[in-house]
């Protein structure tokens, strides 16, 4: 799993945190270099040892995360338009775009999916409200797309893979619970089934949905 970074405002002042920590260990140690004291050395060395161990254990829970979009509120994510095959009784033909966090078009694909339904699923990360307080947001990443029949026949196409393997994401939440615990309310792989038409995806805090847009 790669974790790209994007700053952001957050991101900043946890940076300027860590710097004002580092002033401080750095006057610690002076005082301590010029025997002011015990006293003196703890006033200035403990306050910044709390204040970088909690800035950098959170600038690095933002750095996990940024491998997925941030939220606020409801977003539109991708934009999917899907339709029998002509002469085909259990296929679609689907076209799904998917946006960027800045609305813009980041990827175009067709896809023949067998079965009278399609399927799309994320991965979701849902935060704490005190965490998404401090600017950090929930977020998600598409990973499958996939088709169901009506009649509850088992297809035989294997699940399209959007953003490569999602194994590393469950690995992450399900092993690393001892420093995502604190921070992270639940993470799960979501999905909606939906029948052909066109669509708009959406993400909200906690789910991927669907609302018709014709």
């Amino acid at each position: 799993m790669s974790f790209p970074v994007t700053f952001g405002l957050a991101q900043v002042v946890l940076l300027a945190l860590i710097a004002l920590a580092l002033a401080l260990l750095v006057s610690a140690a002076l005082a301590a270099r010029h025997r002011r004291g015990p006293k003196a050395v703890l006033t200035r060395g403990a306050p910044a040892l709390a204040l970088l161990l909690v800035a950098t254990l959170l600038l690095w829970i933002a750095t996990l995360l940024q491998t997925y979009l941030g939220l606020t509120g409801e977003i539109t994510a991708a934009h999917v338009i899907a339709k029998p095959v002509a002469g085909q009784s259990d296929q679609l033909d689907l076209e799904l775009t998917v946006f960027d966090d800045e609305g813009a078009v980041d990827t175009r694909t067709t896809h023949i999916v067998e079965g009278n339904l399609w399927v799309l699923q994320a991965n979701i990360v849902e935060l704490h409200p005190w965490v998404n307080a401090l600017g950090f947001h929930s977020g998600y990443k598409l990973t499958r797309l996939y088709g169901q029949r009506l009649d509850g026949k088992h297809t035989t196409q294997d699940h399209i893979m959007l953003n490569g393997t999602d194994q590393d994401f469950f690995e992450d939440m399900n092993e690393g619970t001892w420093y995502t615990s604190p921070f992270i309310k639940s993470a799960y792989g979501n999905a909606v089934i939906a029948t052909p038409g066109e669509y708009d995806v959406l993400i909200s805090h906690d789910a991927i949905k669907v609302r018709a847009t014709s």
